[in-house]
């Protein structure tokens, strides 16, 4: 059994934004244990869903594909999903898989 190397908590709340931040390493087998509740959160009905991922050490493509599919989630809630602070090289691996083409990055 592999222990979960990664923390998600939620840092501010409030009428424009719940904003949650993630840190460890975001893979394969983190993805079931953070994915079911940022999915919670993605129809919590706030304005902007804002992720912070200054933490992450690591994040393959089964955490961007997590960003991708919790983006369009959100969208169909009436939410925006925001990356803030996402370590250079998530962005270069996001770039690789074009998913930055759809995600929104905010600077925090």
């Amino acid at each position: 059994m592999r222990t979960a190397l990664i923390d998600l908590k939620t840092v501010a709340r409030d009428d424009r934004a719940l904003r949650i931040a993630l840190a460890g390493e975001l893979d394969f087998f983190t993805v079931e244990h953070v994915g079911p509740r940022l999915r919670e959160l993605a129809e919590s009905g706030h304005r902007n869903l804002v992720l912070d991922l200054r933490g992450l050490s690591f994040c393959d493509s089964a955490g961007i594909d997590l960003f991708t599919r919790l983006d369009r989630q959100a969208r169909a809630a009436g939410t925006r999903l925001l990356l803030c602070d996402v370590p250079p090289q998530v962005i270069k691996s996001m770039r690789v898989l074009a998913a930055d083409r759809d995600l929104q990055f905010v600077v925090s």
